[in-house]
């Protein structure tokens, strides 16, 4: 199933077949202020059109560099100041820069995906996830008639999300044990790759108004094997696709909400 086809299913697919189940931060803002400053100057020697008087309480602006003198002191502060104020201004930070989390690419976040599942990290699986794909799915799911009129903040909650990765993780944890006697943390993936299949173009435009997001691209895991290299037993695993951001590799929430763990939350 492909990376668009699964987020419409996570309405859709669960809404049909319901009965047989019985898937901070932004960090890439940045926020400037600019401070405006009046820097007095003595104007002792400025002069007038009509007489010769000093001068107490003229003064210049840094952001309009305006005077009502032509002293010479309050020229020099004047420039001086506003070069001082542009140096100051802090430079705002890049995309690559303000964002943190994900990985470099659609393979390495598939990588740690898997390890977490045969090291039963289920917190670290949550962490893969992109921010702004849990409130795009949760806003677009508050939509539908799914949730029956709950909250899917509260629905979806990280600890309802995280418990939900538990009990799919004791699932293939239980398959090992009925494969093979050596301990889940020795087993393996057939994961390579060529596994991984990019999200064609009008896929990942689907997948981006559906959501009504910005994904610049898309990846989906073809299927994966669990391996007991020892013993040679071998299973399909759990499925899962990665999206990008500002040039960072995400675990798809909304693919991986409706392939894997819908099964596993208290919804009804």
């Amino acid at each position: 199933m492909n990376i668009s086809s699964r987020i419409m299913a996570a309405v859709t697919a669960v809404i049909l077949s319901a009965a047989a189940y019985g898937c901070n931060n932004k960090n890439d803002s940045s926020v400037s202020s600019v401070t405006e400053s009046t820097t007095s100057a003595s104007t002792d020697e400025a002069v007038t059109s009509s007489d010769t008087k000093t001068s107490t309480d003229s003064s210049a602006s840094t952001t309009t560099a305006v005077s009502t003198t032509s002293g010479k002191a309050a020229e020099t502060t004047t420039t001086t100041t506003a070069a001082e104020k542009a140096a100051e201004k802090p430079a705002e930070p890049t995309t690559a820069e303000a964002r943190t989390g994900g990985f470099g690419s659609s393979f390495e976040a598939a990588k740690a995906y898997y390890n977490a599942y045969i090291t039963n990290n289920a917190d670290a699986v949550y962490d893969m996830f992109c921010p702004e794909e849990i409130e795009a799915y949760h806003s677009y799911i508050g939509t539908t008639d799914l949730l029956d009129g709950k909250n899917p903040q509260v629905v979806f909650k990280r600890s309802a999300v995280i418990d939900a990765i538990k009990q799919s993780m004791a699932a293939i944890r239980g398959i090992m044990a009925e494969k093979s006697d050596l301990p889940p943390e020795q087993w393996t993936t057939s994961l390579a790759e060529d596994t991984l299949r990019a999200t064609g173009e009008n896929e990942l435009k689907d997948f981006n108004k559906t959501l009504s997001t910005e994904f610049t691209a898309g990846s989906d895991c073809r299927h994966v094997y669990y391996e007991d290299g020892a013993e040679e037993h071998r299973f399909v695993g759990n499925g899962c696709a990665f999206v990008e951001l500002g040039g960072r590799w995400y675990l798809s929430y909304s693919s991986v909400m409706n392939a894997e763990l819908i099964t596993y939350m208290d919804i009804y």
